[in-house]
């Protein structure tokens, strides 16, 4: 009994100080286009999202749902800015045991645009 009960604890340590995590970086230039759009930055920002799941093998279930489609409107909610630019991102999976945490998290800067885009068209060829 003692030996089932001390086996027992040996991997409920194990499983809770020795989990797994992975993650990944990544570089955009802006959220949207602006091809020949003179702009000021504003400011930076940086916003950090986080959700949970339970993962049993074959079966996981989401408490959360990611917050993905909405992070660039959350980034620039509340200020006078018209895109992101210079974005950089990771994000990060840690597993403690049927539990997993997700980590998503956006730095960038905000811009305002001075001028409308002008579209120059190219030149014409004579044939």
């Amino acid at each position: 009994m003692n030996r089932l009960i001390g086996f027992l604890i040996v991997v409920f340590f194990a499983n809770t100080f020795l989990n797994c995590a992975s993650s990944s970086v990544g570089v955009a230039t802006s959220n949207r286009p602006i091809p020949n759009t003179t702009y000021e930055t504003t400011k930076s920002v940086e916003k950090t999202f986080t959700w949970f799941a339970l993962d049993i093998v074959l079966y996981g279930k989401v408490w959360n749902e990611p917050p993905i489609d909405s992070i660039y409107e959350s980034l620039m909610e509340g200020e006078d800015a018209d895109a992101v630019v210079n974005i950089r991102y990771w994000n990060d999976k840690s597993v403690f045991g049927p539990v997993t945490r997700y980590r998503f998290s956006v730095k960038g800067d905000l811009v305002k645009f001075t001028q409308p885009a002008t579209i120059t068209p190219p030149p014409r060829t004579k044939r």
